[in-house]
């Protein structure tokens, strides 16, 4: 690849369940790790502060050696797509909120006043990476696309605030994430709650579901009835699925060329 070449990069965040629970012994029989051409910069990485990306994704660059719906994703990327080299930008923490009300001790709030020090600010986080990693490869990263899966910790159950909040400051997080990267029409793509899940609030999904159908561009993958392996994460089964139907509206979209899974309903709103 010539060094001034466009590279397709996909950038990635949320909580748990991107963040990766499924152990790394359930992964499906056709992928193993290290994935090759997969090169990976998240904050679990080494040296992601000076925005080196690993040569290959490894299981202990996972959280826990442990796996999310979207590293199916970037396998099918790999195997189905014309895309054969893929750059990863992924920042997650597991159990945050959007709203400061919400549960986790550090949020992904737009509001950064609002926040005890803006060292508790995940998109500042995120923000400083994605740079980062965009200056280390001289500006030449295309970034194709956003992954997304949060909304457990702004449940009413934890705080009222933040669910009633959770339509605005969803919006605020995609719109602050597209001026990152110079992109007001960048595609997001994410999923629902599993309806099975301790942690699922309807007015979240709401709101959820408002946002993706005012904007063409935000693409959000029906996940109400995903199975878990404990009270509030998806299982190996329906994490594959996920990333799956993540792959397909990557394909179905045209964000990206490549041969489309057969028999996965795509269930996007």
């Amino acid at each position: 690849m010539a060094t001034n070449a466009k590279k397709l990069t996909i950038i990635s965040a949320g909580q748990s369940n991107i963040d990766g629970r499924v152990p790394s012994s359930k992964l499906p029989a056709y992928l193993s790790l290290p994935l090759a051409g997969c090169h990976y910069c998240s904050d679990k990485t080494p040296q992601h502060e000076q925005g080196i990306f690993q040569d290959e994704l490894k299981e202990s660059d996972l959280s826990d050696h442990r796996w999310g719906f979207d590293l199916i994703t970037y396998y099918y990327l790999l195997h189905q797509s014309d895309c054969q080299d893929l750059h990863v930008i992924k920042w997650t923490e597991g159990g945050t909120s959007i709203d400061p009300t919400g549960d986790g001790d550090n949020h992904w709030t737009t509001h950064f006043d609002e926040l005890a020090d803006r060292s508790h600010s995940l998109l500042l986080g995120f923000t400083n990476l994605i740079k980062t990693c965009q200056q280390t490869q001289h500006n030449h990263l295309d970034i194709k696309a956003m992954l997304w899966h949060q909304g457990e910790a702004d449940r009413a159950s934890y705080s009222k605030v933040a669910a009633e909040n959770y339509y605005q400051n969803l919006k605020d997080v995609f719109a602050y994430c597209r001026q990152v990267v110079g992109n007001p029409e960048l595609p997001i793509i994410c999923g629902t709650v599993s309806h099975n899940s301790k942690q699922y609030d309807a007015q979240v999904e709401k709101a959820t579901i408002q946002v993706a159908s005012e904007d063409p561009n935000i693409h959000l993958i029906d996940m109400q009835n995903g199975q878990l392996l404990d009270d509030f994460h998806f299982n190996a089964a329906s994490s594959e699925l996920f990333g799956k139907r993540v792959y397909n509206t990557l394909i179905d979209e045209q964000i990206v060329t490549g041969k489309r899974l057969a028999d996965i309903t795509a269930h996007v709103y």
